[in-house]
C-alpha cells in the first residue's frame, strides 16, 4: 500500500517490561485499527542490548523494521486515561463487572497484536507441560525490593493457608530471593518455580534505569536479557495457574490477568 502509515508505540518513563507492555496495550486501545511499530530501544534493558528489545521476545504487529519517516504518523507513549486504566483498585466504576470488561478488552488486544517469539514461547510451554499437567495449581506473585505495596510475608501465608488444601502445588513468582526462600521454607516441596533471577537483597531492585546510581547494577547483555525474559515467562506462567494470589500495583499480575481474563485471582490489599 503506497499510503500506508505506521504509528510508533514507544513507552516512556522508568518501568519494567510489563509496564512497557501495558503502555503498548493502552496505546492500541486509544488508537485502534492502525498499523503499528513497537519501539523499545530506549527501555531500561537496553544498557548493552543493541537494537529494539521488543524484537528479542515478540513479533512486530505489522512491519519488522523501523519505518521510514515518510511512513510514520506519530509516536504514542504513556496514556494515563481512566478508560484504559488496568490498575483494578483505581478503576472507575470500581465494580467486578467493569474490571472483567477491561480484562476482556485487553485480552483481545494481546491476542491480536502481541505474539511471542518461538524461543520464549517454548520455555513457557515446556515448563507448564512439565510442572502443571494434571495438577491443580495455586499461583502466588509477591513483590519485594523497591515495590511500594510489598506486604509482610505472614500476610501472604495467612491467605495461602486458607486455600492450600484445594491445590496440589504452589507456583511462586517473586523478584526477591529472600521472600522466595521464606515461602519455600514454609511450604516445602509443594513449591514449584521457574529458574528466574531474583534479588539477593530485598532492598535492591532487579530492574534499574541507566541513570540509577543508588545500587550497583549488572549491565551485561546476558543479565539484561535474562531479567527481561524471566518476567515475560513468569507472567505467562502465572496466567496458566488455577487460582492466583497477588499484591496490588504490580504490572506483572495485571498482565497475567489480562492474558487470561477467566483466571480467578485475589489481591492482598
Amino acid at each position: 500500500m503506497i499510503n500506508e502509515k505506521y504509528l510508533i508505540l514507544k513507552p516512556e518513563h522508568y518501568c519494567g517490561m510489563c509496564g512497557c507492555i501495558w503502555q503498548v496495550i493502552r496505546a492500541i486501545y486509544h488508537n485502534p485499527n492502525k498499523l503499528y511499530y513497537i519501539d523499545f530501544k530506549d527501555s531500561i534493558y537496553n544498557t548493552t542490548i543493541d537494537g529494539n528489545v521488543w524484537d528479542l521476545f515478540f513479533d512486530q504487529p505489522h512491519i519488522d523494521h523501523f519505518p521510514d519517516r515518510s511512513k510514520t504518523e506519530g509516536v504514542v507513549g504513556h496514556i494515563p486515561d481512566q478508560s484504559s486504566n488496568f490498575i483494578w483498585i483505581e478503576t472507575i466504576p470500581y465494580t467486578p463487572e467493569e474490571i472483567q470488561n477491561r480484562r476482556i478488552i485487553f485480552n483481545g488486544i494481546i491476542n491480536t497484536y502481541i505474539k511471542l517469539k518461538p524461543k520464549t514461547l517454548n520455555k513457557i510451554d515446556t515448563f507448564i507441560e512439565k510442572e502443571f499437567k494434571n495438577k491443580n495449581i495455586m499461583g502466588i506473585h509477591f513483590r519485594g525490593t523497591d515495590h511500594p505495596h510489598k506486604k509482610n510475608m505472614n500476610e501472604y501465608f495467612e491467605i495461602i493457608d486458607k486455600y492450600i488444601k484445594d491445590y496440589d502445588k504452589i507456583f511462586i513468582s517473586s523478584d526477591s530471593q529472600e521472600r522466595f526462600e521464606q515461602a519455600k521454607y514454609h511450604y516445602g516441596d509443594r513449591i514449584i518455580s521457574y529458574d528466574a533471577l531474583r534479588s539477593i537483597n530485598d532492598n535492591t531492585p532487579l530492574h534499574m534505569p541507566k541513570y540509577e546510581t543508588r545500587w550497583k547494577r549488572n549491565s551485561s547483555y546476558e543479565y539484561q536479557y535474562k531479567i527481561c525474559e524471566d518476567v515475560i515467562v513468569e507472567a505467562y506462567i502465572l496466567s496458566n495457574v488455577n487460582f492466583l494470589i497477588c499484591c496490588p500495583g504490580s504490572n506483572v499480575s495485571y498482565f497475567s490477568r489480562a492474558l487470561n481474563p477467566n483466571l480467578n485471582a485475589i489481591e492482598i490489599l
